[in-house]
């Protein structure tokens, strides 16, 4: 192999061990989330809470899922980004029929928790969106973990 590949190489090298160190901050922060948010959704009663944590539980495994293809080719990276996008929709759908029956059985969520922790997640998907926003463009793995400008205003605008 000349040199230019061996270069090459060495790059590609470095990225992925970059992209492995944002994957696996991110993941950890995701999942510390997804318990917090999981535990003050239910303690509150709230269905936004609970349909964010779940969000947070989706991006987890996409998180976990993006580290495992990080080193597969580019076949396995676009069946990963399938695999992800169908666990959301999932998600979306047991967050419907949560909502729907707090809805016909009438439970009031406990607003300031829901404040409180809105917060500390808003915080918490900043970090991930700063961490992950320079590796949007490497590859179709890093741009399928879903981290776009919008989302942080997403954030903004549910609580």
């Amino acid at each position: 192999m000349d040199a230019c590949c061996d270069t090459k190489a060495e790059e590609l090298e470095t990225l992925r061990d970059k992209h492995r160190t944002v994957l696996i901050l991110v993941l950890a922060i995701n999942a510390v989330l997804f318990i917090v948010e999981g535990a003050a959704g239910l303690l509150a009663h709230s269905t936004a809470l609970l349909a964010d944590s779940l969000d947070m539980l989706g991006d987890s495994l996409v998180y976990g899922f993006s580290l495992y293809v990080v080193w597969r080719s580019a076949e396995w990276k676009a069946i990963a980004a399938i695999v992800k996008g169908v666990v959301m929709a999932l998600f979306g759908v047991g967050v419907l029929a949560e909502a729907v029956y707090k809805m016909l059985t009438g439970v009031v969520p406990n607003a300031e928790t829901m404040g409180i922790i809105g917060l500390l997640v808003l915080v918490g998907n900043a970090v991930c969106f700063f961490l992950l926003y320079r590796h949007r463009s490497d590859d179709l793995n890093m741009r399928s973990t879903g981290f776009a400008p919008e989302t942080i205003f997403s954030q903004i605008s549910r609580y």
